[in-house]
């Protein structure tokens, strides 16, 4: 079952041998009440800190009439299959990809070097929003400009 709850506290309870070498238990207890042993493979774990709001899920099994219970970090994914990405990534990644466009525009002298960070944000929001603002801003200049002709 998952749950997110703070950690109110993580105590080194041994080690044991596993196919994998040596394996670390502890035992942590949460803010909701519940305990259980969390087993790693390294003795500075870091999965379960004091004090810090975490997902975990819990399974209990039964053994010789007693229950016990284990706990296991819930690593939340993304497509890749790592880790929740921030929401922010992809707009640092579209600013710096407009960023580099706009540099290389000044480079070829396309664009004056005053000029980059508006081009840039112009880019940036056409990417993210796929509308063409210099369009509308255009279109409603050569409107302005028609409505002056005397003709």
């Amino acid at each position: 079952m998952e749950k997110k709850s703070k950690v109110n506290g993580v105590t080194a309870n041994g080690t044991w041998d596993s196919k994998y070498g040596t394996m670390y238990k502890f035992e942590v207890s949460f803010e909701n009440g519940d305990v259980g042993e969390y087993n790693s493979k390294t003795q500075d774990q870091n999965k379960f800190v004091q004090g810090q709001e975490v997902d975990y899920s819990i399974t209990s099994r039964e053994y010789n009439g007693n229950t016990f219970y284990t706990i296991k970090p819930v690593q939340q994914q993304s497509f890749g299959g790592g880790y929740k990405k921030d929401p922010e990534t992809d707009k640092k990644i579209a600013r710096m990809s407009v960023l580099k466009v706009a540099g290389d525009l000044v480079i070829n002298g396309d664009v004056q070097l005053h000029d980059l960070t508006k081009i840039a944000t112009f880019l940036e929001h056409y990417v993210n929003t796929g509308e063409d603002s210099m369009s509308k801003l255009y279109d409603a200049r050569i409107k302005e400009v028609k409505d002056q002709l005397p003709f």
